[in-house]
């Protein structure tokens, strides 16, 4: 029997293997394809290619399509299908936009995200302790990272491991042309406060679901568990604390927006005072996404981990 769950164990294991390479050959085709096209077309293929997923190939359609209701209580179903189907689109120019950047010089960056109130990021480095970007997956968050860092501006972004680890390369290595820093979440904590101590910045998303180690801020009027990372590095350190949204906008460009959140470094960071200052910055997102519906995330299970569900792990 051993022997047996052994070598099944194997198949498995080669299956996977065999997969994610395919998977990855996919990409490294398509990419250098994308990488012939002007940027115009990039999108509209980008566009087209999220209305197949969306009508032919639901990736977790009902789930952004339940979470849209729930969070647009007054909009018609009419509506509710509308921003989804934006929401895909925007998926699929973001995921053609990644393939296209070794195409791309610092020169095209900056060009193609603009920013606004660039002076409050400024500001923020000349207090000289390191500076938190929070923001959530939002228009092309990937790109404004890149764009910032194209001008200057040494940041870094906090990231996931991709479970297919040719695509997960492939992905940390077009971040690094794009001329952003890759911290990943096993090593997070040494390289974010080695980032601070060295005035450099460090890009946090704040909106996926937490577990039981988040705190729990209400967004769109439903608790959800939220990251205490940003509150509490940047009241442990010192960084300056600045929210970020990169809006897609109609021309093309992706405008990189920065605002200030307003700190009391003074304050221990105790969960009432990291609490107010999530709640600040969850808010800020939750302006954003109202206005621009169909540029966040859908798909993501934001409100997976319920109050009562952590209640009872505590027990």
């Amino acid at each position: 029997m051993g022997e047996r769950s052994k070598s099944t164990q194997d198949k498995i294991y080669y299956m996977k293997k065999i997969r994610f390479l395919l998977e990855y050959i996919i990409l490294l085709s398509m990419g250098v394809i994308i990488r012939l096209l002007p940027r115009k077309a990039v999108l509209h293929l980008g566009a087209r290619v999220g209305d197949f997923i969306f009508y032919c190939v639901p990736v977790r359609k009902k789930i952004t399509l339940n979470q849209l209701r729930a969070a647009f209580p007054n909009k018609s179903e009419k509506e509710i299908h509308s921003i989804c189907r934006s929401n895909y689109q925007n998926l699929g120019m973001n995921s053609l936009e990644h393939l296209h950047i070794p195409a791309l010089s610092k020169d095209d960056l900056i060009k193609i995200v603009p920013l606004e109130n660039e002076d409050i990021m400024q500001r923020a480095f000349a207090r000289n302790k390191g500076v938190i970007f929070v923001g959530g997956h939002f228009g092309n968050w990937e790109y404004l990272g890149g764009a910032v860092s194209s001008r200057g501006y040494p940041v870094s972004y906090i990231v996931a491991d991709i479970a297919n680890p040719y695509i997960d390369a492939m992905v940390n290595k077009h971040r690094l042309l794009s001329g952003s820093g890759v911290i990943t979440k096993g090593m997070s904590v040494r390289g974010i406060l080695s980032a601070l101590k060295k005035n450099e910045g460090i890009a946090m998303l704040m909106d996926q679901d937490s577990g039981k180690n988040g705190i729990f801020i209400d967004f769109f009027d439903k608790p959800c568990s939220t990251p205490k990372g940003p509150a509490l590095f940047a009241l442990k350190t010192g960084a300056a604390l600045v929210f970020v949204a990169a809006v897609r906008q109609k021309d093309g460009t992706i405008k990189g927006v920065f605002e200030d959140i307003e700190l009391d470094y003074s304050k221990e960071p105790t969960d009432e005072n990291i609490q107010d200052i999530m709640t600040r910055c969850t808010q800020k997102l939750e302006s954003y996404i109202r206005k621009y519906p169909g540029q966040w995330f859908w798909m993501h299970r934001r409100w997976k981990t319920t109050p009562e569900m952590a209640a009872d792990t505590e027990d």
